[in-house]
């Protein structure tokens, strides 16, 4: 990096975009893909960015052929410190993110696209004064904030001895908090929430059950009458999509929070109205941190609590959450960003630093990181296998 006295202060100009695309190991052996974001300087800072976990768009992957070029048309020659800018042109070519955008998945393409760019941007700026980006957003009011390890559903018998196996390991790293997703088999998820409660007892906290938008509320309620013997906070993503009357329905007859993603202003405004929820499940994929701190502001504005979510990205895109969620008045909930935890391999030198169930905001300039350009060779991959099943939430399985 160049010596700070010869790195201009008001105009630093984006000269070069590189994007590498990656796939990396989970604790479960599911592999998720990557693109990960260099944008060169006339200052001879790179800043970097990731557009992450992007599994759940296996029908419409995105060709990163494309995304280079889309990325050089809003940054090749444009200043670093326009942030806001930026958004403008982001939005010019994809007009939907954070105005209107899925329910599950909560983010889009256009959305994520947009995190990823801004992120490098972030980056340079925070390089080039020598600060933590947490900095440039009003400084941090926290050094950490709890995280919750998901747990995907258990799909078969086998599954549950093998996600209790690993789990044993998290316990022992101290990693208390643990959030599930069910709904593929109710029975087999309770057998699964019997045997969690009998491993580690009160060890442990399970902080939600996530239904990943796919059932009737009514079904839900059911669900939640049976299971609430296991002790959890919320009900997460517990309707399907839009259905925020429904949603409304289910909040006046449970004894938890119920808690959803908030990917737009539309969402938002509609869940507000409906009286439909009570945790706003906020992440930088919603189309960055300048627009997701703007999600922020509307739950506060709404007497709403909020949480940090995420897609689980590798150590640069949880950087960019955990700045995110230094500045945020209240975090109201442990956050979900443990993709540094739930990944095997990952791209920088160091990864991001958790200390048992908190993530530790980073302190370095900029995001905080730098690449291992030897791991992220190694890790270079295309994007789209199709002979592989995705992770998580039951929109593409085995």
């Amino acid at each position: 990096m160049p010596a700070p006295d010869r790195i201009p202060r008001d105009t630093i100009l984006i000269t070069g975009v590189t994007l590498t695309t990656i796939q990396t190991r989970r604790r479960t052996g599911a592999i998720s893909s990557h693109i990960i974001l260099e944008l060169d300087t006339d200052c001879g800072i790179t800043g970097l960015g990731e557009i992450s976990d992007l599994d759940c768009y296996r029908m419409y992957m995105p060709d990163p052929e494309a995304v280079r070029v889309g990325i050089e048309k809003v940054a090749l020659g444009q200043n670093a410190f326009g942030i806001a800018a930026l958004h403008e042109r982001l939005l010019a070519y994809m007009p939907s993110y954070l105005r209107c955008a899925n329910t599950y998945p909560p983010f889009t393409p256009a959305s994520q696209i947009a995190a990823g760019v801004e992120m490098a941007f972030y980056d340079i700026v925070g390089k080039a004064f020598g600060t933590p980006v947490h900095n440039l957003l009003g400084g941090r009011q926290r050094d950490s904030f709890e995280i919750t390890y998901p747990v995907f559903q258990a799909k078969k018998a086998s599954d549950t001895e093998r996600y209790l196996g690993y789990m044993d390991e998290l316990v022992a790293e101290g990693i208390t908090r643990f959030r599930y997703y069910v709904g593929v088999d109710f029975a087999q998820d309770e057998r699964f929430l019997a045997a969690f409660r009998d491993r580690f007892g009160d060890r442990v906290h399970l902080k939600a059950l996530d239904f990943q938008g796919h059932h009737h509320w009514r079904d839900t309620l059911r669900i939640y009458d049976r299971f609430r013997q296991y002790g959890f906070d919320l009900i997460e993503s517990p309707t399907r999509a839009e259905d925020y009357e429904g949603m409304a329905e289910l909040r006046r007859k449970v004894d938890v929070d119920i808690s959803e993603h908030i990917s737009s202003f539309a969402q938002a405004m509609r869940m507000i109205r409906a009286d439909a929820v009570d945790v706003f499940n906020i992440t930088i994929q919603s189309g960055g941190i300048h627009q997701a701190k703007k999600l922020f502001d509307l739950a506060e504005a709404a007497g709403l609590k909020c949480l940090i979510s995420t897609t689980q990205e590798l150590s640069l895109g949880t950087a960019a959450n955990a700045h995110l969620a230094a500045v945020v008045p209240q975090l109201h909930y442990a956050g979900d960003p443990v993709g540094p935890l739930l990944y095997t391999e990952d791209v920088t030198t160091e990864k991001i630093r958790y200390e048992g169930s908190r993530l530790v905001i980073p302190t370095r300039p900029g995001l905080g990181f730098e690449l291992d350009r030897g791991k992220l060779e190694a890790l270079r991959a295309p994007l789209v296998e199709w002979e592989r099943p995705a992770h998580g939430a039951n929109y593409v399985s085995d």
